[in-house]
């Protein structure tokens, strides 16, 4: 069996499993059904009081009542989500059944929390239940999709799909967010066992084809993807058996409690309260209060900024701020670190639960190696204003446009564009951040306004360094914009010329020509047509006389009409090329062509030349590639992988597609992710590969028409791709996203997994 022929027989094996397993469904949830019915008649005998009872007669009744149409929708959902791309875990994994954010936390009220942490706790019971026999099962679908290894995260049959499409279709049929609990709850071991049963049926018929399965030795991730790696240890953690969580851990509703709008009520903690809240995270033994070192800084606030505005001055400023106080020691000499010390001064619940949240959020952004280590200090000395801050404000984790907010944020996603510490503008950049954030560690933080000053000192530096890098990315812009209206309009133009019955006649060179570069041309002179005119420079008309032109079979019969007007016509294309800077080499070439049909009309049919052949998707624009005219190339930095020359030429060292590089050597271990090219967007940091070096850049627009994409380094160098491009190194793993979220906003959304991890195994 060749490779081509074995290819296709694993894909029509793969979607028959599909198939199967979505026929399959209606009988697998009836006997999940069954079965929680039998458990909630249990529970229903030995409940405790009436209350609980009535409860669970209602919900038994419900269910008994919604079975059969259940059923019966189930393998419909199931198909309609396996041929679907629903595929990629979040970056936590599925714990939570899809990536439960900081945000959508902020928004949900107890009810729903509730039921988060309980579909959470029946996946892990599904998933362990069925661990044997879904990695078998992973071996086998891996192997018909053609990959390489293992990726657990495609196999549509995983655990996740199923009690996904379960939820929905309860949701959809309006079955209460309480009765959705004790349903889940009395489901969770039934579901385990029919799955277990049907994942083990299904691989052994795909086994009775012949199919040789991928081994977990073969789970080697390609060469690099980068991603949220200080995430990783997350990822695994949603996949193993945590051990149990302590009594004082955070929790997902300990954490909404921060999250929601409405801020928790004060509550204040007797003294051995304040050292055992959260005992299980932060192991601190008791340390009797004492007042935080003094120092003059407050009193000189406003200037100390004020010369730290002035580069020269700055230095001096901080030579004379006290330094910051590592460790001070208790009464028997033990050093207390800064946490402890900040930790014994909280007094109330909310102000604990603050401390260990914002506790959580900067250890994360300081082990996240996407930033270089020098950022990640600023970040950790940070430390003592932060937790100043959010015990008398903690409108910091429900408030994007909160002062210490932005300026974590902006410090940190500005940090992702430098990946080594000799990287242009590396220095200059952590020399700032010492200016203008270092010093808030030393000063009392009573509000957000020394954050806001800090932001505002930082945005007028950059926003001086940077006026060159807006300038260029504008002209870039306004170059792709022209280009995308230009390619759009040259495809309508395109299909209507395709319609021309002696387009199908002529030489396959002329239909390419008139197709490409003249139908750019047309689109040009439209596009500038202010004043209406219905055949602008007449460049539509030629292209009746260019068809006639390139049949010999035609201008024989009237040698002197083409005699007369080829000068004309030659001409005339010379003068439409130039208006879109079409390349003088592919002008001559394509001249020479024309040429020699020309020259057919004086010589017997017998003796045509062979035109050589050209393949009409390299060489001609047009409805197959977009064209970006040479200016347009120069103000956008436009760069065409499918021209292997033009690829060339921008990945010599004089000019690299970006300026700051790293090393294949030098890169992280790498962690497999599907990137979706729809849902790239405009801030995320990526890098590219090209000639084996990776090169990293932001997105800095997306035309309107998605057609264009441009990038810019931390130098504010432009470069630019057409959509084809970019789904070409997407193909191949050459283009990585570093980061496509606000970093702040990963720290959180990682606490609220954590909170999630800690919640499987508490129920409070």
């Amino acid at each position: 069996m060749t490779a081509a022929v074995r290819s296709e027989h694993y894909l029509n094996l793969f979607r028959a499993a599909l198939g199967q397993s979505a026929r399959d469904g209606e009988g697998l949830l009836r006997e999940v059904f069954h079965a929680a019915l039998r458990s909630l008649d249990a529970e229903i005998a030995h409940a405790a009081g009436q209350p609980e009872r009535d409860q669970l007669r209602l919900s038994c009744q419900w269910l008994d009542n919604r079975a059969a149409a259940l059923c019966a929708q189930f393998p419909a959902q199931l198909r309609q989500v396996f041929q679907s791309k629903h595929a990629i875990s979040s970056q936590f994994g599925e714990l939570a059944l899809g990536e439960l954010n900081h945000d959508q936390l902020e928004q949900m009220d107890e009810t729903q929390v509730q039921e988060r942490v309980e579909m959470a706790r029946v996946l892990r019971s599904v998933q362990l239940l069925v661990q044997d026999s879904l990695n078998e099962l992973n071996g086998y679908m891996s192997a018909l999709e053609g990959l390489d290894h293992i990726k657990q995260e495609r196999n549509p049959l995983r655990p996740q799909i199923y009690l996904k499409v379960l939820h929905q279709l309860m949701v959809d049929a309006a079955v209460p967010t309480s009765m959705r609990i004790i349903w889940l709850n009395h489901m969770a071991a039934a579901l385990g066992k029919a799955l277990h049963g049907s994942y083990a049926l299904l691989v052994k018929k795909i086994k009775s084809y012949g199919v040789t399965p991928l081994s977990l030795a073969q789970t080697v991730p390609p060469e690099r993807t980068l991603v949220e790696p200080v995430f990783e240890f997350r990822r695994q953690q949603a996949d193993a058996v945590e051990a149990p969580a302590q009594p004082g851990a955070l929790t997902l509703h300990r954490l909404h409690e921060l999250f929601a709008t409405q801020t928790p009520a004060p509550q204040l903690l007797a003294p051995d309260e304040v050292d055992t809240q959260f005992s299980g995270t932060v192991d601190l033994s008791p340390l009797e209060d004492d007042d935080e070192p003094t120092t003059d800084f407050a009193a000189t606030i406003p200037v100390a900024f004020e010369a730290l505005q002035n580069m020269i001055q700055v230095d001096n400023v901080l030579a004379r701020l006290p330094k910051r106080h590592q460790t001070v020691s208790d009464a028997d000499g033990q050093p207390e670190s800064i946490r402890q010390k900040f930790r014994r001064k909280c007094q109330t619940s909310a102000q604990v639960l603050s401390f260990e949240v914002m506790c959580q959020m900067v250890d994360n952004l300081v082990q996240d190696p996407r930033l270089l280590e020098p950022i990640r200090r600023v970040i950790e000395d940070l430390e003592p204003a932060l937790f100043q801050l959010v015990k008398v404000d903690v409108r910091f984790f429900n408030n994007k446009l909160h002062p210490a907010r932005r300026l974590l944020q902006e410090l940190t996603q500005r940090g992702l564009a430098f990946e080594a510490v000799d990287a242009p503008g590396c220095a200059l950049f952590i020399r700032s951040l010492h200016r203008y954030v270092n010093p808030l560690s030393r000063m009392p933080v009573e509000n957000a306004e020394p954050f806001e000053l800090a932001l505002k000192n930082l945005n007028a530096m950059w926003s001086e360094q940077s006026q060159g890098t807006n300038k260029t990315v504008e002209q870039a812009k306004q170059a792709l914009s022209r280009a995308e209206e230009r390619n759009l309009l040259a495809e309508k133009m395109v299909a209507i010329l395709e319609r021309i019955p002696d387009m199908k006649r002529v030489h396959a060179t002329v239909a390419e020509f008139i197709l490409g570069p003249w139908a750019q041309v047309m689109a040009y002179v439209e596009l500038d047509n202010s004043e209406g005119v219905e055949d602008p420079g007449e460049y539509k008309s030629l292209v009746n006389f260019l068809l006639w032109s390139a049949q010999p079979e035609l201008t024989r019969g009237d040698v002197g009409r083409l005699t007369r007007q080829v000068a004309s016509l030659l001409s005339k294309l010379r003068e439409g090329l130039a208006l879109i800077d079409y390349p003088t080499l592919k002008t001559s070439a394509f001249f020479d062509s024309l040429m020699k049909l020309h020259q057919q009309a004086f010589s017997p049919a017998v003796r045509a030349p062979e035109l050589p052949s050209q393949d009409p998707g390299n060489n001609s624009p047009g409805k197959r590639q977009h064209w970006v005219a040479p200016a347009e190339v120069q103000a956008s930095g436009f760069m065409d992988l499918a021209d292997e020359a033009a690829a060339y030429q921008y990945d010599q060292p004089g000019a690299p597609l970006l300026e700051s590089v790293i090393p294949m050597a030098s890169q992280t271990q790498p962690v497999p992710v599907s990137i979706d090219l729809e849902q790239l967007a405009v801030g995320t940091w990526v890098e590219i590969r090209v000639k084996d070096v990776w090169q990293r850049a932001q997105l800095s627009w997306i035309s309107p028409q998605h057609t264009m994409y441009l990038f810019t380094n931390q130098n504010g160098r432009t470069r630019s791709m057409a959509r084809e491009s970019i789904e070409k190194l997407l193909a191949t793993q050459a283009l990585q996203v570093v980061s496509e979220q606000s970093m702040v906003d990963g720290a959180l959304d990682a606490v609220v997994h954590t909170a999630m991890l800690n919640s499987l195994d508490l129920r409070l």
